[in-house]
């Protein structure tokens, strides 16, 4: 049913292909602007992002290979958008599509197959991080956590033999907990999602179509990735292992040999980083870009139909954040998302003759 008033319509038809368009928009830009809008571990938003997307794709599409070819479609997007995006970041989505298909093939009960696509993208996307830290650093990155945590403890008089526990694993599981349990709050929303769409739209239809504003989000460069040691994250990383380095030394509650061992994690992560970006990199790198530019020209129309939606998209995500000015912390990010992914699904803006048609 359509409802007509001026330059305003409001059909609330959902459209895969708007769904895959969306779902390129979290992957290349999204990231982006939740770190402007300052909320914190956007990662795990853009990665639960996903699981909504894809199951929505599931409940509007006939068949679920149609996930497959949505994944391999926002790869794509997120390499003509962000090219230097680093690999992990195409293989998390490459994942987040196989589990999506494998889940909705097999499992009848929409709910379930959600469910576990939630738990498990979200699990493998908390992981990933850490395998990463160990593949560079080494065993004795946790070990020194883990050295550096009982001497806190001791300085407070607390005797750490009581604790079985390490406090790199209680760390580990700590964000890998948070990330499985947003993964499932979000499959969850999202199979409620096509009745919230039918309940909501309409309202927030109505609100939106006042609110027009410039683009606040500007297009940037995409820069190169940074080494580790030149991010901030890493100059922590070496500040704190140098001072953990003299205290090893100079402190008698730690061994001496792990001044030795936490020099050695350094030259190791040095020397593997340096591997991967001069000779291990370029070679993936290469190959992943004759599969971009071999799909980049056989999906050239689905691509740039999806791409054409991104400065609304942002407008939608803007006009979002504002309206849930009256919430406050989780709630506002709630509310903000909410509105944001009805409104994505809804809404389309003509940008040359500032008006909403949805």
């Amino acid at each position: 049913m359509t409802t007509s008033s001026g330059n305003y319509s409001y059909q609330p038809q959902i459209d895969p292909k708007r769904i895959i368009a969306i779902w390129g928009f979290s992957e290349a830009a999204l990231g982006g602007i939740l770190h402007a809008l300052k909320i914190p571990l956007t990662g795990m938003f853009v990665g639960g992002a996903a699981v909504i997307f894809i199951t929505l794709l599931a409940h509007y599409s006939q068949k679920k290979t149609a996930i497959l070819n949505a994944a391999i479609t926002v790869i794509v997007i997120k390499a003509i958008i962000s090219p230097h995006t680093p690999l992990a970041a195409y293989f998390a989505v490459g994942i987040q599509g196989l589990l999506g298909y494998f889940f909705f093939s097999l499992i009848k009960f929409q709910k379930i197959a959600a469910i576990l696509l939630g738990f498990f993208s979200l699990l493998f996307s908390s992981l990933q991080k850490f395998i990463i830290l160990t593949i560079v650093f080494g065993n004795t990155f946790w070990n020194s956590i883990d050295d550096f945590a009982n001497y806190i403890l001791i300085q407070l008089k607390i005797d750490p033999s009581y604790y079985s526990l390490s406090f790199s694993i209680v760390l580990i599981s700590i964000y890998a907990i948070i990330h499985v349990s947003v993964g499932i709050y979000l499959a969850l929303k999202a199979v409620s999602l096509p009745k919230k769409v039918n309940e909501k739209s309409y309202s927030l239809a109505e609100a939106f179509k006042y609110y027009l504003t410039e683009d606040i989000f500007e297009r940037k460069e995409s820069k190169k990735p940074k080494r580790w040691w030149k991010r901030k994250s890493g100059i922590i990383l070496i500040i704190f292992f140098t001072l953990l380095m003299i205290l090893t030394y100079f402190e008698p509650g730690f061994e001496k040999s792990r001044t030795y061992e936490i020099f050695i994690m350094l030259v190791r992560s040095f020397i593997i980083t340096f591997f991967w970006f001069v000779i291990i990199s370029p070679f993936l790198v290469s190959k992943f870009n004759k599969f971009i530019e071999k799909n980049k020209f056989e999906r050239a129309s689905e691509i740039n139909r999806a791409t054409a939606l991104f400065p609304e998209f942002k407008k939608i995500i803007n006009y979002s954040w504002k309206a849930s000015a009256n919430y406050r912390n989780i709630r506002r990010i709630r509310k903000f998302l909410s509105d944001a992914i009805v409104l994505l699904l809804i809404t389309k803006i003509n940008t040359n003759e500032r008006n909403i048609n949805l």
